[in-house]
């Protein structure tokens, strides 16, 4: 009875939901169904740095935008695009001002990474009616090409004389970008930082700019040279907020790859940008075998991730603070662009200094205060030993910031240390009570050429002097630059009044009439904007008076209007371009002036999205359509189509159909044809190849016999949707198993429709389908790629099972071969065991363990010592090279059919991996002996590896008990030894006829996968 009366209230709950959308006042062109515009802003990056803000700043009559207008930005890097103005793409053609070859070969971009940079600095938008463009879109170019295609490597000159270039070039570049790194040295002030300096102290007006490198997480995890230079800065990334994967959704974390530190300890990078999944322009003509695009959005923009990507975009918004200060009548150095840029960065909450160096760039935060708060800059022309110079500073109650910045004179490598000339700051408090030292180092930091004191707390009224003293100068005087006032205050509005703003991070702040205000919406100012245009959500940024009042409010929103693919959980949503948007905790949903909750906001819906753009989170979902809920294709691929597929298999070998080409890589796509089709497919007799986005389907023809005349009028579908995995481990049936995802989760989900709506699913299949997932390479960032499997989610436990170990970390492609298709992911599996916790292999029993190799002999334990008998070993050997079980081939006649281990046993037999004994048994129980396991390694390395071993050189010289090694068993150890696949016990010891253990059974398996992946076989 209960269930049937909550099934009425249900549906009259839907009923009313669909009244009161049918009642709303909808625009006749989404009542009637005319295409709607989909259009989402791309420029994430800019917007978590504050840039929209400056784009539509009006300074006076002369400058409306900043926008790198009358700036000339050099930039070194790979090539540009085609190499000459006919193949150059349009976004940055109108920008070129002039290239230098250093390469030898010509300017052309051989893997896409310089025109992606020289986009994300002065791209102009114009393939995408200004969606997609650079942070300085006026400024122009100076590009120099440093990479030798047919060498491989790149040609720096002296890094002077690459600068002298830049810097006397026609237009006079004094902003210059390097987004490269040499691989010999790691953290060391070497001669190409020596090189950078020198250049710097003798032209103080030129701005270098270094990409921290992306090998923290590697053996070299410091800056890669020259990005320890002193007169450098060197700039890291942080997450972006694309959210196409863990990587890239949370500006407020610092990048796993993202370099840090020196060897002397200073810090380095001084500020961190967005830097995964970056949007930028694509080469005209590229080469997706050589390019480095992790993904791509059209023909004309595709995606980057790294602290290059951050490099470029710091570099324009330097642009705009420099075209900012020459409108106001000053020419800045070096050091005071650094110090002003520093002055406007966002500490990363819970981040040390030590990862994020000053903190996130947002030069919104730097105009706010240069305009309209209390802010102080000069160049002071120098000090010598003993000097000081002091700046009053009068508080109003609010954070203030100190930055000094100075260019230092070039340190000789390997002498002394880095910090040549050494200048001191402190800010001594009221009545000299309290004193504040330089980045906190007591008695004046000793490292650094960049120091800043922040004051959280100050004594409103009171006075505070701010001195800077020549404490070591050996080559003098030493010039600097100093930036100091109040802090903006920045946040995500929460509400708003005339009487007071409040935030989401709970602080208040009271108004007065006498509060100015600017709204930009997007990058567009909004004309006459009143307290009320600024919306909950938006970031704010507030100036404050002498007495600590509020005086002026900068807000800065986006909006975006799309679909709605699929909600996750309670908190995110995925729309039509395949990007994931998570809702604020306060996000309020509306139907015309009807509040919805998150349960009644329909999928397929048409949405407008108001956007923080720094947080990117959603802060409230307007619903402007219904959602169509037809599933039923108005575009199938046409019977022409087909059959030109089918003719074509004729040569190719498959029938290929295809999505077509625009559609992005993990974007909702459905590839449909008509069902009356399916009889000349499997007529013809050749698999059919479907492929979509990120996604390849191989079916066989025999599947198609299985759909018959009844089908009239229907479709056959594949949709295909990616789906985000979150950031909690994917239930697994081992529940100490860890299932972290590699990019997204993909749905695989074959219907046949027909066009009244009507439709079947079709998920099990007759025979194998092969299936090709393709995961970003970017994706893999910080994750072991020895640990990685395919899994599909079963639809009875709703747990994630185990299918193949194949994945190629050189192109992201896993390969599997299932007779049910579903939802499908790429997971990094981590698994490890209380008595493993100092063991020798422990690495490696949980690489094992991760790929389903081994198991523990209880939930908690491995034993890892114990011996491993020949079954056992078999097992691990077919499971390592992913080999499918066959019991009919396992014909011992003590191992029955039924045998825990007579599937894998078989499957090694057929292969040639193992053989039994002359009297027809295979022993399974008895122990493994270590010239036996090396006899079967070294036929698994002949199979997997494509290698003969005839000739190799390999002896057995090195062993003492090499006589003890049976006549059969020679070869194969000293192969497998010479392979490093085995080792010795102990020194001069192979010990053949000892037994193996667990531990050692592991280890192997993990230098064999190591040693078949090296010979390119995978």
């Amino acid at each position: 009875m209960y269930s049937r009366i909550y099934k009425y209230k249900t549906a009259l709950k839907a009923l009313i939901l669909i009244n009161v959308f049918l009642l709303l006042p909808w625009p006749t062109s989404l009542l009637y169904g005319e295409e709607s515009n989909y259009r989402t802003e791309n420029n994430l990056a800019a917007g978590i740095m504050g840039v929209p803000g400056l784009w539509s700043y009006q300074l006076g009559s002369s400058i409306t935008g900043l926008t790198g207008k009358g700036q000339i930005i050099a930039v070194a890097d790979s090539g540009l695009d085609g190499g000459s103005l006919e193949l150059l793409h349009p976004d940055i053609k109108d920008r070129l001002v002039g290239v230098k070859d250093f390469s030898g070969d010509g300017w052309a971009d051989p893997n896409g990474h310089g025109t992606h940079v020289a986009g994300s600095i002065v791209g102009t938008g114009s393939k995408s009616e200004g969606v997609v463009k650079g942070i300085a879109p006026e400024a122009g170019l100076y590009f120099q090409a440093t990479y030798n295609d047919k060498e491989k490597t790149l040609r720096i000159p002296s890094v002077y004389e690459l600068l002298a270039d830049a810097y006397n070039t026609p237009g006079q570049p004094r902003i210059h970008v390097n987004s490269w790194g040499a691989s010999f040295s790691d953290g060391v002030y070497d001669w190409d930082t020596h090189s950078l300096d020198k250049f710097v102290w003798d032209h103080q007006d030129m701005v270098v700019l270094k990409s921290a490198g992306n090998g923290y997480k590697t053996s070299k995890p410091f800056v890669s040279s020259p990005g320890a230079a002193k007169n450098a800065i060197t700039v890291g990334s942080t997450e972006g907020t694309r959210g196409v994967d863990t990587s890239s959704d949370n500006p407020d974390q610092v990048a796993g790859f993202s370099s840090r530190g020196t060897l002397d300890g200073r810090i380095k990078p001084e500020v961190l940008a967005p830097g995964t999944w970056i949007l930028s322009t694509r080469k005209t003509k590229p080469n997706l075998a050589s390019d480095s695009y992790i993904g791509l959005y059209n023909q004309n923009y595709g995606y980057m991730s790294g602290t290059s990507m951050s490099t470029a975009l710091t570099a324009g918004s330097l642009a705009l603070l420099r075209q900012y200060f020459q409108a106001k009548g000053v020419t800045p150095n070096a050091s005071l662009l650094k110090a002003a840029l520093i002055f406007g960065t966002q500490k990363l909450p819970g981040v040390s200094a030590s990862d994020q160096g000053f903190g996130r760039v947002n030069v919104e935060n730097t105009l706010v205060a240069l305009e309209n708060g209390n802010l102080f800059y000069q160049d002071n022309p120098g000090l010598q030993t003993g000097e000081t110079v002091t700046y009053t500073y009068t508080s109003n109650g609010q954070p203030f910031r100190v930055v000094m910045a100075y260019s230092d004179y070039p340190k000789t490598p390997g002498v002394g240390k880095d910090l040549v000339n050494d200048l001191d700051l402190k800010v001594i408090g009221p009545d000299s009570k309290g004193i504040y030292w330089g980045n906190g180092y007591i008695e004046g930091d000793r490292l650094n050429n960049v120091e800043e004191v922040i004051v959280y707390n100050p004594e409103p009224g009171q006075t505070y002097t701010i001195e800077v003293a020549g404490h070591d100068i050996v080559h003098g005087p030493q010039p600097f630059s100093i930036v100091f006032g109040d802090m903006t205050y920045s946040g995500t509005v929460a509400e708003i009044n005339s009487e007071e703003i409040k935030f989401s991070d709970g602080k208040a702040f009271k108004l007065d009439e006498e509060v100015n205000f600017r709204v930009i919406s997007g990058e567009e100012e909004l004309i006459s904007a009143a307290l009320k245009d600024i919306p909950p959500g938006a970031e704010a940024y507030l100036s404050f008076g002498p007495d600590g009042e509020v005086t002026h409010i900068e807000a800065i929103y986006i909006t975006m209007t799309s679909k709605i693919m699929s909600k996750e959980g309670a908190r995110q949503l995925t729309i039509f371009d395949g990007t994931r948007w998570t809702m604020a905790d306060q996000v309020k949903i509306f139907v015309g002036e009807n509040k919805l909750n998150w349960a009644e906001l329909p999928i397929e819906s048409e949405v407008k999205l108001t956007v923080n753009p720094v947080s990117a989170r959603v802060w409230r979902v307007d619903v402007k359509n219904l959602p169509d809920n037809s599933p039923y294709y108005s575009l199938p691929i046409s019977d022409e189509e087909v059959k030109k597929a089918i003719a074509d298999s004729r040569s190719s070998g498959k029938v290929v159909l295809s999505a077509p080409e625009d559609e992005e890589l993990e974007k909702s796509v459905t590839l449909a044809f008509k069902a009356a089709m399916a009889t000349e497919i499997y007529s013809n007799g050749r698999p059919l190849e479907l492929r979509l986005p990120g996604l390849i389907i191989e079916i066989p023809a025999g599947e198609f016999s299985r759909f018959g005349a009844n089908l009239q009028g229907a479709q056959l579908q594949m949709r295909v949707s990616w789906q985000a995995g979150g950031e909690k481990s994917l239930p697994s049936s081992d529940s100490l198993m860890y299932l972290r995802p590699v990019g997204r989760l993909v749905d695989v989900r074959p219907t046949i429709v027909w066009p009244d709506g009507t439709q079947l699913p079709v998920s099990n299949t007759n025979n194998p389908i092969k299936v090709t997932i393709t995961s970003p390479i970017g994706s893999t960032a910080g994750l072991n790629t020895q640990k990685m499997g395919v899994y599909r989610l079963s639809e009875l436990t709703q747990m994630w099972e185990f299918i193949s170990n194949d994945y190629n970390p050189d192109t992201g492609k896993s390969t599997i071969t299932v007779d049910r298709l579903g939802k499908f992911a790429v997971l990094e599996a981590s698994r490890t065991f209380s008595d493993i916790n100092n063991h020798w292999a422990r690495s490696d029993i949980e690489i094992m363990a991760a790929r389903h190799v081994v198991r523990g002999m209880t939930s908690q334990t491995f034993a890892p010592n114990d011996m491993v008998t020949r079954g056992q070993f078999t097992v691990m050997l077919v499971r390592t090279l992913g080999f499918s079980e066959d019991t009919a081939a396992a014909k011992f006649t003590d191992l029955p059919a039924d045998y825990w281990c007579a599937g894998d046993v078989g499957a090694a037999v057929k292969m040639g991996l193992a053989a039994g004994y002359s009297d027809g048994t295979f022993r399974p129980d008895e122990p493994i002996t270590r010239e036996q396991m090396a006899t079967m390694l070294v036929r698994a390395l002949t199979l997997m590896a494509d290698k003969t071993f005839r000739d190799t050189g390999y002896t057995l010289g090195k062993f003492n008990d090499r006589d003890d090694i049976s006549d059969w068993a020679k070869d194969s150890v000293a192969i497998i030894a010479g392979e490093g696949i085995m080792n010795g016990r102990e020194e001069g010891i192979f010990a053949p006829k000892e037994q193996t253990t667990r531990a050692e059974a592991a280890t192997v398996m993990v230098r064999l996968i190591s040693s078949i992946a090296n010979s390119g076989k995978r």
